[in-house]
């Protein structure tokens, strides 16, 4: 037995090792605006229209800005380059850097299918980092998200008053859905085949319905969301666009589509949310799809970091959180659904069949 006056084994001290995993940590939000400001002067996009390669004075040539600093555009590629967004070959006896894109590079590209500059530019958005900075009051306020406390209006309130900052969250959310969508019909292919008519709740701009409808034109194809997000949606022949609140009702159809939308909300709103959707289709043949992230907490997954820094997202934004199996399984069973299915799919989120 030991004794009780045994002293404890010698903490390690923390090397260099750890030093810099905490500066990588600390300096993590550098390297998204490094990534902002590559997005926003298109860097990407010169270097592929340049033939797949640039030296630095090519580029600052090219820059839509006066009198381009080529020591702070060189420094900024150079960051680039130790990100793996870039490489570079030494040309004409060393007195030149050539500059191209690695494969992670092109999904900067603003008009690459799966593009995640829309994302970058949403994500990074001052306004949108604002709440970041009031985590700390938000653990203290009972019903109350940071964003709601840092910019004194909750965000849904303040995407409609502010038109800019909604058409970029719009986008954001459509660079979110392109990225997805290809692996979605690819790995999912067959839960749409079979569905005569479906109803995208808080589809946003319409990116999601209308490539649905675009890949099964058999389906009669509905975009639901707010007034004003309706108002600026996108507009295709043959998909109906219908102005609502999700909260009230949900129009009816085979199948209801809620992608990326109850992990913006509580558990409580949640229910209330699927019980109205649960309400618009039919008892035998109709089902909610849902397409959301499930969390696994103890995963080694290299997306597990990215899925659980979306849940902090949600808490300081929207209020919302990710949802773990366990959690998923307690919300459709308070809803009221007799079953569900979950499939993974290539992506941060996984898709959910639930049925009446």
């Amino acid at each position: 037995m030991g004794s009780l006056d045994a002293k404890p084994a010698e903490t390690q001290e923390p090397d260099i090792n750890d030093q810099a995993q905490l500066w990588n940590i600390i300096y993590g939000f550098g390297g998204s605006l490094v990534l902002r400001c590559a997005v926003e002067i298109g860097i990407a996009d010169i270097i592929k229209n340049n033939n797949g390669s640039i030296t630095l004075a090519q580029l600052a040539s090219k820059l839509s800005i006066p009198n381009v600093n080529s020591d702070h555009l060189y420094r900024i590629l150079r960051f680039l380059v130790h990100m793996n967004i870039l490489e570079h070959e030494i040309c004409n006896g060393g007195v030149d850097k050539v500059y191209s894109l690695k494969p992670i590079g092109t999904l900067l590209l603003r008009d690459a299918e799966r593009s995640m500059a829309p994302i970058i530019l949403g994500l990074t958005h001052k306004d949108f980092m604002v709440p970041w900075h009031f985590m700390k009051e938000g653990l203290a306020s009972e019903g109350t998200t940071a964003f709601e406390i840092g910019m004194g209006m909750p965000i849904w309130k303040f995407l409609e008053g502010h038109p800019d900052q909604s058409q970029l969250f719009n986008e954001e959310m459509a660079g979110e859905t392109r990225l997805l969508t290809k692996t979605l019909f690819e790995d999912c292919r067959d839960i749409f085949q079979g569905l005569d008519s479906l109803v995208d709740v808080g589809g946003g701009n319409g990116t999601t319905i209308m490539a649905i409808y675009e890949t099964f034109p058999h389906i009669k194809c509905t975009l639901y969301d707010l007034p004003h997000v309706i108002a600026n949606s996108r507009d295709h022949p043959n998909v109906q666009k219908v102005s609502g609140d999700m909260f009230k009702c949900v129009p009816t159809a085979q199948a209801i589509l809620l992608k990326l939308i109850l992990h913006d909300w509580t558990d409580e709103e949640c229910v209330h949310i699927l019980k109205k959707c649960k309400e618009a289709i039919p008892k035998e043949t109709g089902k909610v799809i849902i397409v959301d992230v499930v969390l696994d907490e103890e995963s080694t997954h290299e997306l597990t970091k990215t899925r659980l820094l979306l849940d902090i997202d949600m808490m300081v934004s929207t209020g919302g959180r990710e949802r773990t199996l366990d959690d998923w399984d307690n919300l459709l069973k308070r809803a009221g659904f007799r079953s569900h299915n979950i499939r993974p799919i290539r992506a941060i989120q996984s898709l959910i069949e639930a049925f009446p």
